[in-house]
């Protein structure tokens, strides 16, 4: 008896799968592409990410020279290599783009050289943006009684790593590289669970404590020294016309102001929303209308509770959306 499975027996029905399999490719997509530029793949944005962080926080995420004279060497060998990686993957999505584009009048060589400029512009931007993530670290340290050390925050919090990686992917997304900067987000967001779209802008001094389940939308705006617990969302209304509002680009997420904090659990929505200075918004909070400054908002179903000083408003909770 013939047990193995790549049989002669077996050998009319694989060849079948394999017909299948390559004529549901050509029909409905979802291969990179065997003729023509291809897309970027996603190991090799992941070795793309190792790397960014390595050069941010070299010695914690792999081990680093122990010699300070050779932290040059080092670091030359560590930015050459990410250089190399990035300038292959934009080019390979700049490429792409051309290719889909009705538009794009790139020939190869400007692609390339295009893709090795902007390689070049998020290495140089490092210094600046470690500094931004230094402020991040130590509102994750400040924010944290049980943080024990500036050092135990950037080796386990994972918002720092979330935050490390959406700084540089929201760098590259202001470059307009295209597919790049989601595939970063969405890779530590497979690690963190905190899922910050790179649109999203944030000042410095953001802190996710816990972290997971947290959703932050393209166009959501955070002001500086902003503090979130697991499970926020800054969420858009849900849409029947997908296309026209991708076409149109408006705002649909909502701004928080500075020095705001975000309890467990609350869902905010909307473009139109703003969490003015200085608010905290309690745990398990369903918010569609903007908060005054100051003001603490929580829940006492059916009502939203605002409170600002010595006034106190109440608000039918509105979950039709």
């Amino acid at each position: 008896m013939n047990n193995s499975i790549n049989s002669d027996k077996n050998a009319p029905r694989l060849s079948y799968i394999t017909k299948a399999l390559a004529s549901s490719y050509e029909k409905h997509g979802g291969i990179n592409h065997l003729e023509g530029p291809n897309l970027p793949s996603k190991h090799e944005v992941q070795k793309l990410v190792k790397l960014l962080l390595t050069i941010m926080f070299p010695g914690f995420y792999e081990e680093a020279t122990g010699n300070k004279d050779h932290l040059d060497t080092y670091l030359m060998a560590q930015c050459s290599s990410a250089l190399e990686c990035l300038s292959d993957l934009i080019q390979k999505s700049l490429m792409h783009e051309c290719k889909e584009g009705a538009n794009c009048k790139r020939t190869e060589g400007e692609c390339w050289d295009c893709s090795v400029e902007i390689a070049y512009l998020l290495l140089e931007n490092i210094p600046e943006i470690r500094e931004i993530v230094n402020k991040d670290i130590n509102a994750a340290y400040k924010g944290d009684p049980a943080a024990s050390s500036y050092f135990e925050v950037v080796l386990s919090y994972p918002s720092v790593r979330s935050i490390s990686v959406h700084r540089l992917a929201h760098f590259l997304e202001l470059q307009n590289v295209p597919y790049i900067p989601r595939m970063m987000s969405e890779y530590i967001h497979e690690k963190t669970g905190i899922d910050i779209n790179p649109g999203a802008k944030i000042g410095p001094g953001f802190f996710i404590d816990h972290g997971t389940g947290v959703v932050i939308g393209s166009t959501a705006v955070i002001g500086k020294n902003v503090k979130f617990y697991q499970h926020v969302t800054l969420g858009a209304f849900s849409l029947t016309n997908v296309d026209k509002i991708r076409q149109e680009n408006k705002k649909r997420h909502p701004t928080i102001e500075d020095d705001v904090t975000i309890y467990a659990g609350s869902t905010i929505l909307g473009g139109n929303t703003v969490i003015q200075k200085g608010s905290i918004i309690g745990g398990n909070v369903w918010l569609t209308r903007s908060v005054p400054p100051y003001t603490t908002v929580t829940v006492d179903s059916p009502y939203l509770i605002f409170k600002q000083k010595n006034t106190v408003k109440k608000y039918e909770v509105d979950y039709q959306i």
